[in-house]
């Protein structure tokens, strides 16, 4: 019987490793999306717009990244972990269609849609702005 109890506490401590490295890998690798990667920013990347994408920021998403983008804003204090915008971790890809569909469709419970807040020239502004703080290619 003691024999029995030890197998049984080997396999889920085997099945508990097991996952918790299998999800430690997803968290490392980014979530590409082939078909936002396909889309073109119409958008051009002048002083106007990312002045434009900035005021969307700062009324939309400084409270949770933080107000130069860092992932230091409330949500951050209050326990959630909002993305860094100013580093080279790109979790849900790193292309202007991956920004953009990101922004538009939302990611998880914490980074809600936004296509029912904002039209797509002030997601595409939204981009070109977080382009303008973010990692220097």
């Amino acid at each position: 019987m003691y024999l029995r109890n030890n197998r049984y506490v080997a396999l889920i401590v085997c099945i508990f490793l097991v996952s918790a490295g299998w999800l430690a890998i997803q968290a490392q690798e980014p979530r590409r999306n082939p078909e936002a990667q396909k889309l073109k920013n119409p958008e051009a990347t002048s002083g106007e717009s990312i002045e434009a994408g900035k005021k969307l920021y700062q009324r939309y998403c400084a409270s949770c990244h933080g107000p130069t983008g860092k992932g230091d804003g409330g949500m951050a204090l209050a326990g959630g972990t909002p993305a860094d915008l100013t580093d080279d971790t790109w979790d849900y890809g790193s292309t202007d269609g991956e920004i953009f569909v990101a922004i538009r469709d939302g990611v998880s419970s914490d980074m809600l849609a936004y296509k029912d807040k904002l039209n797509e020239k002030q997601i595409w502004q939204l981009v070109n702005f977080i382009r303008s703080i973010g990692p220097k290619k």
